[in-house]
């Protein structure tokens, strides 16, 4: 008998965003960004931003706005954010068994997952941001019609 795998959503934090302080899952206001994390809280047993700033972010985190992106040179090397973010997951994710992560990132937030522990999954790789809004919306459209069933 099979276990079953353990997935965990990471999500690219958007440059857009509210000028307040607000929850991760609020503070976010790119459509990509909102359609992306849907589709990880329907697909995935939890989830998190991966935020250029602080790395690794909960979903219900509250955190203030902030204007730092990967790989510019006021935000950490992009070495060292990767570093830090798979700290962060290894303390999430401690005594969790059979994880696998879904990576719904653009390339340098993907950096986190080279050399990490746990397989992954990219299941928007090589697609422009309207494929990707795209692939969200029917992934997304098709859940509601089984729900609607």
């Amino acid at each position: 008998m099979s276990s079953k795998i353990y997935t965990v959503g990471l999500v690219a934090c958007a440059s857009q965003k509210l000028l307040r302080p607000a929850t991760a899952r609020e503070l976010y206001v790119s459509q990509l960004f909102k359609k992306a994390s849907a589709y990880a809280e329907m697909r995935c047993d939890r989830w998190y931003v991966l935020s250029a700033k602080h790395g690794l972010v909960r979903p219900d985190e509250i955190i203030e706005p902030y204007d730092v992106r990967l790989g510019t040179n006021t935000s950490p090397s992009v070495r060292a954010w990767a570093a830090m973010v798979q700290g962060q997951l290894a303390a999430e994710l401690e005594g969790v068994e059979d994880v696998t992560l879904i990576a719904l990132a653009g390339v340098q937030y993907r950096t986190a997952l080279l050399h990490c522990r746990w397989p992954y999954e990219v299941p928007m790789k090589g697609l422009g941001i309207g494929q990707q809004l795209g692939w969200l919306t029917a992934k997304l459209s098709a859940n509601e019609r089984r729900l609607d069933m």
